[in-house]
């Protein structure tokens, strides 16, 4: 049968659950010259402010490079 997954058997049936929008609470980014040198970081937004995580590291970042992130992580807000 057609449905493209999840089990259900057929097409799901249309919801209106409200708007679609979303708060971007993290993104992972490379940090180094290039991808063969360097490692991946995590920013995670924490009571309003950007946290890096690096390594063992973690500290408030003041200027995180939202614009170099290679995987972003979003939350819905409640309808």
């Amino acid at each position: 049968e057609g449905g493209g997954g999840g089990g259900g058997g057929g097409a799901a049936a249309a919801e209106d659950d409200g708007p679609g929008e979303y708060d971007l609470v993290g993104f992972i980014s490379h940090m180094g010259s290039n991808t063969s040198c360097g490692h991946y970081v995590c920013h995670l937004k924490k009571d309003g402010r950007w946290v890096l995580h690096n390594d063992r590291k973690v500290a408030v970042s003041e200027a995180p490079p939202l614009e170099l992130g290679y995987i972003y992580c979003f939350r819905r807000r409640d309808a």
